[in-house]
């Protein structure tokens, strides 16, 4: 029976911290404004659920997911908070996919 090769330190900071990043994206909503996001370039939370039809507690409690897992960022203009990618760290994500 073959066992696997241990994970190097490396790998495992690496996992670690795609971890929450992993989270994140395990919600298809989330995947959902991550694609809305992405083609809009910047949004507030009105417009998010206006787009996914979904209500504003909903989507701001998943903006919020986002948030904390750094995936998206924030800008505020006036009374409005607007929310675009965080590129680098979606790029990690999909780095850590490729190594699962």
């Amino acid at each position: 029976m073959n066992t696997p090769p241990p994970f190097s330190s490396i790998n495992r900071q690496r996992l670690k911290a795609s971890n929450g990043i992993m989270r994140a994206l395990a919600h298809p909503l989330r995947i959902q404004m991550i694609h809305y996001l992405d083609e809009q370039e910047t949004a507030c939370v009105n417009n998010i659920f206006e787009a996914l039809e979904i209500k504003q507690a909903v989507a701001s409690q998943h903006l919020r997911v986002l948030r904390q897992a750094e995936l998206v960022y924030t800008k505020r203009q006036g009374k409005f908070i607007y929310y675009a990618l965080h590129y680098d760290r979606i790029e990690l994500a999909a780095r850590a996919a490729r190594i699962v």
